[in-house]
């Protein structure tokens, strides 16, 4: 964030705001979100399944432009809002209709005290106003549904990737000055006053900063500051005179994974790395010449190309995809990235072909060429530039690689969706997967094969197909059906400690509870264990106090932990105190009349 940005002058972007939601995009990147990969979290097909758009009468344009826009953050990281989204468009359940009127909800506050939602008399209109409901009726709360969603944006994430500071009320009350200082040292940002939860908020804007004054009775705090920078919250809060204790600050909870700082790749015969993943074959293997498929020439703007035989793809310096058949007759085109095309792969499917493309931006996405190919649906982000995929079907099933400029590659096996990082090391411009096993690996220095161990590049994909024999569907946990369980237990098997620790700490809110262990526990209960026996797991210490707190109070998770006790025994003995300590829990909690 060297970048200093002035949102003093926001009001000004939001006059002359040339589409939709290219201010979106923009605030979301300045703050340090990140297209995070993957699918969708919401859809707003998987909503309303069966909703049909041309059925449903007129619906706002730009309400079904956002539900489908790669920029949508809400879609992809619903947890960063806290709001509960509407689809489609339903009446109100919490306040009465303005007066002649109905209004058709787009989004709720997440204990449904508020709404928001635009009149139904505007349905027509491509991007009608926003109301919300108040303690006063309903009122304006955006100019267009638009900025509505840009405007949640800026209420929400700085919350998460900023640094932040809230004062009270009383200090407030007992200087009043502060927010004469405030609206002489920083300027509004050109939103109409933010109405949740009785709060009457005002935005104003600094260097690399935003300031709230929450002037209803239901603001908890008059005033937040959020900044972009450490230096920048401490500047507002000397300029605003507010005096504050280090343990006030709030750092921010979303910090962008850094690139791998890598070496050039360069090879050995004989040499592998630590887990014995990979063992170089030969270091001279001759280099394939690209070429590009015919019709796929004259694309203006090409970056790459590739084809399977019967389709061929390119990619463009804007970010477009195209496909054509191999006689040459055009698929289609579709905007899918929002920089250049860096690498592009593709393969067939039944009646389709599925087509990986990655770009400048480190994004790779996954969509075909069958009807619903236009969809820009992310498949995996990394910080750094895409520079090679490849596919190819092996022993295991299809698999998928994907190198990036820091000179990480990672492999996904396609049947399973199990990955490996592979720091294979910077400058590699291709890969190709060979049924084999083999991995072949293009730098400016040559050509490389490595020979692949599949059990050991995915250790966790046996077990993902073991998971996949329970009716997940029919347990329970403490949100709901276990739905999430095989892919938390996966998870476990993470090379980042971070992530195996995060899928602990999200397996304990689903299954442990006062009550006792939640119906998916039990069946749980056995993976978790074979999950703790492995000896490079990362995450052992809080793993095994989960098994033992799940054999508090009665039922079938109890006595599976309680079978499983023998097992786990020798961790009283572990050199780590943490383990030593987590099982004379197991062992006294299972011991316990």
């Amino acid at each position: 964030m060297a970048k200093i940005i002035d949102y003093g002058r926001f009001a000004e972007r939001l006059a002359r705001k040339e589409s939709r939601w290219g201010l979106l995009e923009e605030f979301q990147r300045e703050w340090g979100y990140v297209d995070p990969g993957g699918e969708p979290q919401v859809t707003r097909e998987g909503e309303a399944p069966g909703f049909v758009l041309e059925e449903a009468g007129p619906l706002p344009a730009a309400l079904v432009e956002w539900w489908d826009s790669p920029v949508n953050s809400f879609a992809f990281r619903p947890r960063l809002y806290w709001t509960h989204s509407a689809w489609p468009p339903a009446g109100t359940d919490t306040a009465d209709d303005p007066p002649g009127d109905e209004i058709r909800v787009v989004m709720s506050e997440y204990q449904y005290v508020n709404q928001w939602g635009y009149l139904a008399s505007e349905a027509g209109h491509d991007d009608p106003k926003v109301m919300v409901n108040t303690g006063a009726g309903w009122v304006e709360q955006s100019r267009s549904i638009s900025e509505f969603f840009l405007q949640l944006a800026m209420e929400r994430l700085p919350a998460h990737f900023g640094w932040g500071l809230r004062v009270a009320r009383k200090t407030v009350e007992d200087d009043p000055e502060i927010v004469e200082r405030l609206r002489a040292t920083h300027r509004e940002m050109g939103f109409l006053p933010w109405q949740e939860m009785g709060t009457d908020s005002l935005s104003y804007g600094g260097p690399d900063v935003i300031v709230r004054h929450g002037r209803g009775p239901g603001a908890d705090y008059a005033i937040v500051v959020q900044a972009r920078t450490r230096a920048a919250l401490t500047a507002t809060l000397e300029s605003l005179g507010i005096t504050w204790a280090e343990e006030d600050v709030d750092p921010p909870s979303e910090i962008p994974a850094t690139p791998e700082d890598l070496p050039p790749a360069a090879f050995t015969a004989g040499d592998s790395d630590d887990r014995g993943r990979w063992t170089v074959a030969t270091t001279d293997a001759p280099r394939v010449p690209a070429e590009v498929p015919a019709p796929a020439r004259d694309l203006p703007g090409r970056t790459v190309a590739a084809s399977d035989g019967e389709v061929v793809v390119a990619g463009d310096a804007a970010g477009g995809v195209h496909a054509w058949t191999a006689e040459g007759a055009r698929l289609g085109q579709w905007p899918l990235h929002r920089a250049p095309v860096t690498a592009i792969v593709c393969l067939p499917q039944e009646e389709t072909h599925r087509i990986f493309s990655g770009d400048a931006h480190g994004v790779v996405r996954t969509w075909t060429t069958g009807p619903d190919g236009g969809r820009r649906t992310p498949f995996d982000r990394r910080g750094t530039p895409v520079t090679a995929l490849a596919e190819g079907d092996l022993e295991t099933g299809g698999a998928l690689a994907a190198a990036w400029a820091d000179g990480l590659v990672r492999l996904w096996s396609r049947p399973t969706g199990d990955r490996a990082d592979l720091r294979l090391g910077t400058g590699i411009e291709a890969l190709a997967l060979d049924p084999s096993g083999t991995l072949h690996v293009t730098t400016a220095n040559g050509t490389f094969v490595l020979e692949l161990d599949q059990d050991l590049l995915w250790p966790a994909r046996d077990l993902r197909l073991r998971l996949r024999e329970i009716d997940w569907r029919s347990l329970r946990t403490n949100r709901g059906r276990a739905e999430e369980i095989p892919r938390l237990i996966a998870e476990l098997a993470s090379d980042d400690e971070a992530a195996a620790q995060a899928a602990v700490k999200e397996l304990y809110g689903l299954m442990v509870s006062k009550r006792g262990a939640r119906s998916a526990a039990a069946a749980a209960v056995p993976f978790l264990v074979e999950r703790m026996l492995i000896p490079d797991n990362r995450a052992r210490n809080t793993l095994l106090l989960l098994i033992a707190d799940l054999a508090v109070g009665q039922g079938p998770a109890r006595e599976a932990v309680r079978a499983v006790v023998p097992d786990l025994e020798h961790f009283r003995r572990d050199p780590h105190p943490s383990l030593r300590w987590a099982a004379e829990e197991l062992v006294r909690i299972c011991a316990e009349d």
